[in-house]
């Protein structure tokens, strides 16, 4: 079974480098090179060629005992410098970020030292709340995990498919490239198909990837041949370099990718491989000294460069140029230190038994996850006190609405620790629908024997409320029930997601008035946020429409303003400079689109509770010792749950 010999590459060294400078470019400068995340995709090709390779030589040599040796050769190469960097950034978290990314930022850690941040990373991108929290210190795990999926399972499969070929006395190579074959196109189609129906899951999912490690591997078993076949390797070098640039350059953040746009880099990184160590003349292609050792380190640098930049992000808006080349000086010179220390120490075997390495790889990754999860466990163990809400120390809304004095030197609540954790109830009960949903999931609050029945409506701009609104509903002794779905609002018109028609937001709508029917409810309350992507006119017919019908079956209708878009991370802003998380009100107030569609209905009213989040010029992240703003644009259930009062008074309840 012919391989490729195994020799130094300096091509695809320097091939390394450029990959790893476009990412750390996109990373600190994305308007730069909006394409850079592409040098991932470069990273997987290489992985895939060198890993495929790699395994063939070892099983024709080592015969049964191959696939020991291949996990422990992994295990030395990949663990203490990943370890090392997880556990001093979550070190770094805790002195740099603020308290209110500890917990998450400690869940992925553990994730990260289990290789499956990537699918961690997917749910949250499906998880409307969690997509929009601020980017983790080791988000960019997301890849290595994959990349340590396929060497768990890619050898394992290698080693079947050889067993099988050799009983059935078949080719081995053959058989080896039927199967990598079959991976290969399996996980394009799932990546074209998935990009087009859910891109920000299609991103980070293993099956929508492992395709570029096939496409490598498949390289690595057929280079032979391949570069025979083709005339000019000079040629081909520079039309792969050309294909990476492009697609660093004229990609972004609205490309479809990986998707079929993904072959455009990936197809350049194997003409570049199987174009080899090109010179012509004084041009050594990618056999560049700088290159070289930047490509020697780009295993540190990857793990490195993005803890830093979180860090330095989190308490200024933008990295600028000279703030940027600081970072990548800092970021060189410790991966330098960890590659020469940690990589380089650790990747040759210190004994003759190849399972010693991968016990105290075990043992390491256990430690980190124990480290890690057992912070997570402990920041969330306690929740917010609520029976502090409306005393004197948290007057919140009071301070507003009632000139209530605010007593200065006060804890404030919902700790920072629990900002991002402090949603309504329907979040944990899990009868907020997701987006790709259609299901009229309600959940069951306020008193259950209650004679009167009332519902909540709406997208999570409606949930926010429902804190309040359960409060209510208990003191009166109502039913309360809730239909809540993220990024859809209750009305008539088709809204859009991600740039497509919302269709599950149109059924759920259908099921949900299916559900009302049958409750026949007494009152409704609804809220929603912007959709500026849905003509304002168009929103108001809808809204109209969908309450019309209602009234006409006797429910009455209480429409609820949205409410602002602050211009601060509150978690962030309030760690690092309180007296700036302030934003301009009228620029974050957006127009009353209920209080248009109302004028045409009656039995709907439309009530406006924005003064109570923010005086006449500014909208703060406090509010009477209570924290207003969980994110951008949602309230922290605390501070809902402090107006349910002025709520009920602004109902008439």
């Amino acid at each position: 079974m012919p391989v490729e010999k195994h020799e130094f590459r300096p091509e695809i060294q320097g091939l390394r480098g450029v990959a790893v400078a476009f990412v750390v470019i996109f990373h600190l400068w994305p308007a730069a090179l909006p394409g850079g995340y592409v040098g991932v995709d470069v990273f997987f090709v290489i992985s895939g060629f060198l890993i495929t390779g790699l395994l063939a030589r070892m099983a024709i040599a080592d015969g049964h005992a191959w696939l020991i040796a291949f996990y422990s050769r992994r295990v030395r190469r990949l663990l203490p410098a990943a370890l090392l960097a997880l556990l001093a950034t979550l070190a770094g978290t805790l002195v740099f970020l603020s308290r209110a990314r500890w917990e998450e930022t400690a869940i992925q850690v553990a994730a990260s030292a289990l290789y499956v941040q990537n699918w961690r990373l997917a749910w949250q991108a499906v998880d409307y709340l969690a997509a929009e929290e601020a980017a983790s210190p080791v988000q960019h795990y997301w890849s290595l995990s994959i990349e340590e999926q396929f060497y768990i399972v890619w050898p394992l499969l290698m080693a079947a498919t050889i067993w099988l070929a050799r009983r059935l006395g078949q080719s081995t190579k053959g058989a080896l490239l039927a199967a990598l074959f079959l991976v290969f196109i399996g996980s394009l189609l799932a990546s074209v198909l998935i990009t087009r129906t859910d891109p920000a899951q299609a991103y980070f999912v293993t099956h929508t990837r492992l395709w570029e490690l096939a496409l490598g591997g498949l390289l690595a078993l057929t280079i032979d041949r391949f570069t025979a076949a083709l005339p000019s390797r000079a040629a081909m070098m520079m039309i792969g370099i050309g294909a990476i640039v492009a697609s660093a350059l004229f990609f972004s953040a609205s490309t479809p990718f990986p998707g079929a746009y993904a072959l455009l880099p990936t197809l350049g990184t194997v003409l570049i491989i199987a174009a080899g160590d090109i010179r012509v003349g004084r041009f050594r292609g990618l056999d560049v000294a700088a290159l070289r050792y930047i490509g020697d380190r780009s295993y540190s640098i990857y793990l490195w460069h993005w803890p830093l930049i979180v860090f330095y992000s989190s308490h200024r808006p933008a990295v600028g140029l000279f703030a940027g080349l600081g970072l990548v000086v800092l970021s060189l010179a410790i991966s330098h230190l960890s590659y020469r220390y940690v990589e380089q120490r650790y990747r040759r075997p210190r004994s003759d038994t190849e399972w010693r390495p991968l016990v105290h790889g075990s043992v390491a990754v256990t430690v980190c996850v124990v480290v890690s999860g057992g912070l997570g466990y402990a920041l969330g163990r306690h929740g917010v006190d609520i029976s502090l809400v409306g005393t004197p120390n948290y007057p919140g809304p009071a301070a507003l609405l009632a000139n209530a004095a605010v007593p200065p030197g006060v804890d404030l609540i919902p700790p920072l620790g629990k900002l991002k954790n402090d949603v309504p109830i329907v979040y944990r009960r899990k009868c907020h629908q997701q987006q790709d949903s259609t299901q009229a999931v309600g959940c069951q609050l306020g008193d259950p024997n209650g004679a009167r029945t009332v519902v909540v409506i709406g997208d999570s701009h409606a949930a926010q409320w429902i804190p309040a609104i359960d409060k209510i509903a208990r003191d009166r002794k109502w039913k309360l029930v809730t239909f809540t779905k993220a990024a859809c609002p209750f009305t008539g018109v088709m809204v859009t997601d991600n740039g497509k028609p919302y269709e599950a937001c149109a059924q759920w709508r259908d099921n949900v008035l299916a559900e009302i029917g049958k409750l026949r409810p007494d009152l409704m309350f609804t809220s929603q946020s912007n959709y500026s992507s849905t003509p304002e006119p168009a929103m108001v017919e809808g809204l109209r429409g969908i309450w019309s019908e209602l009234n006409a079956a006797g429910v009455h209708i209480i429409a609820i303003r949205n409410t602002p878009f602050v211009k601060f991370d509150p978690g962030d802003c309030l760690a690092a400079n309180p007296d700036k998380c302030v934003t301009a009100r009228q620029d974050v107030e957006a127009s009353n689109v209920f209080a248009l569609a109302a004028k045409t209905v009656p039995g709907v009213h439309v009530i406006d509770m924005n003064d109570a989040l923010c005086t006449k010029d500014k909208c703060s992240a406090v509010v009477g010792n209570i924290i207003v703003w969980r994110d951008y644009h949602h309230m922290t259930a605390t501070y809902a749950l402090a107006l349910a009062p002025y709520l009920a008074k602004a109902a008439g309840l």
